[in-house]
C-alpha cells in the first residue's frame, strides 16, 4: 500500500452533470499540482461502472474490489450530479485522520418525498431536502426499524453517525477490508417494516450497517461541502437553510392564523373558553372544536 493514495470511483448512467465534471477537472488540476499528487501520480487510475438504477450496488462492489486489487490506501466515492472543491479528497482525508474515522463523508442532502404535506394537484409531488447524517432508530409503536435523517447537524464539524449516503464517500482500506466482499448488496430485515413486515435498506446505509457491525467509526465532516444537481435545483446547505427558514414561517404564520381563529371564536385547543365569576376570572369548558379551520 502506498500511504496518501487514492483512487476515485463512481457509478454512472452514461452522463455527468456539468457541476461534476467542471469540478472534477478542477480537482484532478489541483492534485497534479501537488508534490506528491494522490490521485494523478505513477500507476494511478480512477474506477468507473456504466449501470443503470438497479445496478448501482453491483458497481459499487466491483469498484470497491478493484480498489482492494490496489495499491492505493483511500477510496473516494462520489457520484456524478455532484459538484464540490478542488481539495475535497484533501479534506476529507485529513478529517478522517483527525478523527479516526473508516469511513468519512462529506455534507450531502438528498430530496426525500414529504409525507406530511397533502399530494400537489395534477399528480405532483413535495419534496424535501434532508442532509444525509443518518441514525438508526425504531418506533416502539409499529416495531418499526431503520434510518432517521438528523435535521439539525453540527455546522462546519466533522461528527459521528451511524450512517450516510455514498455520494461524497471516503473509506479506508482497513474499511473496505473489514466489511467484506459484496459489501454494497442490500439488506432487508425480516420485521423492518411496519408490524414485522420486511424493510430493504439503500446500498449506501446497507454499506454502513456492515462497517457498524465490524467496529468501523463513521463520520461526517460538514465543513466539506457538496452540491448535488437534481434538475433545475442544486441541493446544497445554502437551499437547505432557505427551505427551513421558510417552514418556520409558514409554520409561525400557521399559529398566527389558528390564534386569530381562536380569539375570533373564544375558543382553544382544548376548548371552549369562558369569562365567569364577578372577578373575570377564565376558565375552559372543554367544548368541542368542530368548526376549526
Amino acid at each position: 500500500m502506498k500511504p496518501g493514495t487514492v483512487i476515485p470511483g463512481f457509478v454512472d448512467g452514461g452522463e455527468w452533470a456539468a457541476c461534476f465534471g467542471l469540478s472534477w477537472m478542477d480537482l484532478l488540476l489541483y492534485d497534479n499540482g501537488r508534490l506528491e499528487p494522490r490521485i494523478l501520480r505513477e500507476g494511478g487510475q480512477y474506477l468507473r461502472k456504466v449501470a443503470g438504477t438497479m445496478g448501482v450496488a453491483a458497481g459499487r462492489n466491483e469498484i470497491t474490489a478493484a480498489f482492494l486489487a490496489s495499491d492505493a490506501e483511500w477510496l473516494w466515492f462520489v457520484d456524478t450530479d455532484m459538484g464540490f472543491a478542488p481539495d475535497t479528497v484533501d479534506r476529507l482525508i485529513e478529517s478522517a485522520e483527525a478523527n479516526g474515522s473508516g469511513v468519512t463523508g462529506g455534507l450531502c442532502f438528498a430530496q426525500q418525498r414529504d409525507t406530511d404535506l397533502e399530494q400537489a394537484p395534477f399528480y405532483g409531488q413535495r419534496y424535501r431536502i434532508i442532509p444525509t447524517l443518518y441514525e438508526f432508530t425504531e418506533i416502539p409503536q409499529t416495531g418499526e426499524k431503520g434510518w432517521r435523517h438528523l435535521p439539525r447537524y453540527q455546522r462546519g464539524a466533522w461528527q459521528q453517525v451511524a450512517g450516510t449516503g455514498a455520494a461524497c464517500l471516503l473509506i479506508h482500506r482497513s474499511a473496505a477490508e473489514a466489511v467484506g466482499p459484496m459489501p454494497f448488496n442490500p439488506i432487508t430485515l425480516p420485521d423492518g417494516g411496519p408490524h414485522g413486515t420486511p424493510r430493504t435498506f439503500s446500498e449506501d446505509l446497507s454499506f454502513c450497517v456492515r462497517a457498524a457491525a465490524a467496529d468501523i467509526m463513521i463520520g461526517v465532516d460538514t465543513s466539506v461541502r457538496t452540491t448535488h444537481y437534481k434538475g433545475g435545483i442544486y441541493l446544497d446547505e445554502t437551499a437547505y437553510a432557505m427551505q427551513q427558514e421558510t417552514l418556520i414561517q409558514a409554520k409561525g404564520h400557521e399559529i398566527a392564523r389558528l390564534a386569530e381563529w381562536a380569539a375570533r371564536k373564544q375558543t382553544g385547543p382544548f376548548g371552549r373558553f369562558a369569562t365567569v365569576g364577578h372577578n373575570g376570572s377564565d376558565r375552559w369548558t372543554g367544548g368541542d372544536r368542530k368548526d376549526e379551520p
